[in-house]
């Protein structure tokens, strides 16, 4: 805002400023989706690996 109360406009943004953000966000995206794809697949393995993990310590205990 200028001492006289008018705002100043903001400079448009050239097509190349544009298509770089778009691009950014695109890669930004792309690379969100592969980890939550990776992380739907890797959480039921942890699961499971550790289920076995506690059954076979409680079967070691049991053991001894």
């Amino acid at each position: 805002m200028t001492a006289d109360g008018s705002f100043i406009e903001p400079p448009k943004p050239k097509l190349g400023t544009i298509l770089v953000r778009l691009a950014l966000f695109g890669v930004a995206l792309c690379v969100a989706a592969l980890m939550f794809w990776t992380a739907l697949f890797v959480i039921p393995v942890l699961i499971v690996l550790g289920l076995l993990g506690f059954l076979a310590a409680k079967v070691q205990i049991r053991r001894f």
